[in-house]
């Protein structure tokens, strides 16, 4: 199969964009991608792709791909392990048995929330969301809970409270600034500093939050700022520099600190991460790696 002059790791928004732009700009690509069956959401904060099941956007986006024969092989498998070589290329095995040689790598493989509130996951994406601009619409006038682990309330709070006043702020054991708490309260948002202990519902919806004190509120949807993030970096013999949250740190064209290595959409910027937003990196960070290939083997 020969060197691919760039590998992609992960094929959302800015994976895909990412490849579409290389390919069209006759560079050899290849994308590696599990199936995404966890998008089972609907795109809303895109004029575009109002109303579209994420799902449905990814798989005619990828049908498109395939019309291009520099874009070599989309792989539905996840990546083990890459290794950086003595020559400086990058070998990437998959899950099952195969490996890959490529020239660069771009990342975009996002991120995983990290927080110690037990059973979110069974919510995120279904009724507790990071973004208040995709699902705002949808969740208006409901009795909501925004979970802030940064210290940092009182911006996306306020965003919220204009979508729904009945408003639950929860810090889930995290410090929150006096003054914060004070201006959030005189609006007759009730915050609750202590730890969650579980959350309740039934099959992702929510319909309750309990704390470590006994309290119990009822909420029916919320989002979430969570402290840290985890980046899908499954790198050998290369790293790349990490920002205080867990992102990979990249420059104003998604160059990382290891030279060859490209970054963009979640994976190198915090939530809440717009779609659009997403495929921008993806089509900036393509047009970086690009430039860089013309200039190196010119």
């Amino acid at each position: 199969m020969g060197i691919f002059e760039c590998a992609i790791i992960g094929g959302g928004p800015a994976g895909l964009n990412a490849a579409l732009l290389l390919g069209r700009a006759n560079r050899s690509v290849a994308l590696f991608d599990t199936k995404n069956d966890h998008l089972s959401f609907e795109l809303q904060e895109s004029i575009s792709r109002n109303g579209n099941a994420a799902i449905e956007f990814m798989q005619a986006a990828k049908e498109k791909l395939n019309q291009y024969p520099t874009i070599h092989s989309i792989v539905s498998q996840h990546v083990r392990a890459i290794k950086q070589s003595d020559n400086k290329l990058f070998k990437i095995y998959t899950e099952d048995g195969q490996s890959f040689l490529t020239e660069k790598l771009l990342l975009t493989d996002g991120t995983e929330i990290q927080t110690d509130i037990p059973n979110i996951n069974q919510y995120y994406n279904k009724s507790i969301f990071t973004s208040p601009y995709g699902y705002g619409w949808e969740l208006k006038d409901k009795k909501l809970i925004y979970i802030n682990e940064t210290g940092a309330v009182a911006q996306t709070a306020k965003i919220i409270f204009s979508l729904s006043n009945n408003l639950v702020v929860a810090t889930n054991g995290y410090e929150i600034k006096e003054n914060e708490k004070r201006e959030l309260e005189n609006k007759g948002i009730n915050v609750v500093a202590d730890k969650i202990k579980e959350m309740k519902g039934h099959d992702g919806v929510l319909n309750s939050v309990v704390f470590q004190n006994g309290l119990e509120i009822e909420r029916e949807a919320g989002f979430i700022t969570p402290s840290s993030y985890a980046t899908n970096i499954i790198g050998e013999g290369f790293s790349c520099d990490l920002d205080e949250q867990g992102l990979i740190v990249v420059d104003h064209f998604g160059r990382t600190s290891e030279k060859n290595v490209y970054a963009a959409g979640d994976a190198a910027q915090p939530a809440p991460t717009e779609i659009v937003l997403s495929e921008a990196t993806g089509i900036q960070v393509a047009i970086t790696i690009n430039s860089d290939i013309s200039i190196e083997k010119f």
